[in-house]
């Protein structure tokens, strides 16, 4: 299986909590464009993702039960908000993250991502939407300040989670494929 398609399933399964009426996961969303920036070449990936959430959530608004409230204007929104995280995994890619500062440097990039991806969705929602009568800045931080915390916990987790993944796998798949070094013949 390409890691493209375990980033698409985790997207589906988290995205909307019709897929799981009794298990109500953190949506993974933020964290799956972050990790396809950071393992996936070219924009097709990015854009692929992008319809799929797009398709998810036409999918739970026409046959999920799932209300349409948060389909405004503001939605267009999503695009710079996904390109935020994509970008930071752009970023890091080819990079070496290994040892305490290549995880620190992940978790702090992830985290100032998905905060700048919270001002687009968040921002964009709370002034473009229509929804709030008066919004002003000082309406806004308040909102931002109590959704934030747990948007940015989930993204750094399952970023980190799908990273330490990543690399058991890589470690156990080394280990168990023959070394591609030359044999050394041991003279006698």
């Amino acid at each position: 299986m390409t890691r493209f398609f375990w980033l698409a399933l985790l997207f589906v399964i988290t995205r909307n909590h019709a897929w799981t009426p009794t298990l109500h996961l953190p949506d993974a969303s933020l964290a799956v464009f972050f990790l396809a920036g950071l393992w996936l070449t070219g924009p097709r990936p990015f854009l692929a993702l992008l319809a799929l959430g797009a398709g998810v959530d036409a999918w739970a608004i026409t046959a999920g039960g799932v209300s349409s409230y948060c389909v405004t204007p503001a939605y267009a929104l999503l695009l710079p908000a996904s390109a935020a995280l994509w970008l930071a995994g752009r970023f890091l890619q080819g990079s070496r993250l290994t040892g305490r500062a290549g995880w620190l440097q992940t978790v702090f990039l992830t985290a100032v991502a998905t905060l700048v991806a919270e001002l687009f969705s968040s921002g964009g929602f709370y002034f473009l939407s229509g929804r709030f009568v008066h919004p002003f800045l000082a309406g806004f931080l308040p909102r931002l300040l109590h959704y934030s915390p747990a948007v940015i916990g989930a993204t750094v987790c399952y970023a980190t989670l799908g990273l330490f993944i990543e690399r058991r796998c890589a470690s156990s798949w080394h280990r168990l494929t023959p070394s591609t070094s030359p044999n050394i013949v041991e003279q006698s």
